[in-house]
């Protein structure tokens, strides 16, 4: 499946809108994991964690085309390094929701893989806000590269490798996170 449709329907399954760059990256990458389409992603480290390109060009051709409506929040602050302080958030146009509706009939078992993984999302707390779900996000992607076990201590100085900050609480808390969506057994 291409990015493209995945963010949409994606969208669609998560109400039709997603606060925040950020947080509709790191949604669409658990959506990703738990419904087995990660690899069609594209996702990759960077600085917030797990990012896709992809799923970038992906927003910014569902907006050009008029599906997704893309506006600024909180625009004119600056930070300390003198860029502005904002966040874009993204919904789904009416055109928007048919055309996913449309796909998601064409693809029922996957949309039902999408819908359960949005259920577990929400009863997990979706409600997190970027910067616990960005940690938890590069906490799953760490575990990858550690084959699935290691440490709390092992994964905070893993973070470092790429550029991340992240405590040992931090990880303790995200992989808390990643157990209530069954991505990970604590022992």
């Amino acid at each position: 499946m291409d990015a493209t449709d995945f963010v949409l329907m994606a969208l669609h399954a998560m109400g039709g809108k997603i606060q925040g760059k950020t947080k509709l990256q790191k949604t669409t990458y658990f959506l990703g994991v738990m419904t087995g389409h990660l690899d069609d992603l594209g996702y990759r480290a960077h600085y917030y964690g797990p990012y896709s390109d992809e799923v970038a060009d992906a927003v910014d051709r569902l907006h050009n085309v008029e599906f997704v409506d893309q506006s600024v929040a909180g625009g004119g602050a600056v930070n300390q390094f003198g860029f502005d302080v904002c966040r874009y958030d993204y919904a789904l146009t009416e055109d928007g929701k048919q055309i996913a509706e449309a796909k998601a009939a064409d693809r029922p078992t996957f949309c039902k893989k999408l819908q359960r993984a949005v259920k577990t999302l929400r009863n997990a707390g979706d409600d997190l806000d970027y910067v616990k779900l960005s940690i938890a996000a590069k906490t799953h992607f760490m575990l990858g590269k550690k084959r699935g076990k290691a440490t709390m201590a092992e994964l905070a100085n893993l973070a470092k490798r790429f550029g991340w900050k992240v405590t040992k609480e931090q990880v303790k808390e995200a992989a808390q996170y990643l157990n209530t969506l069954g991505l990970v057994r604590l022992s």
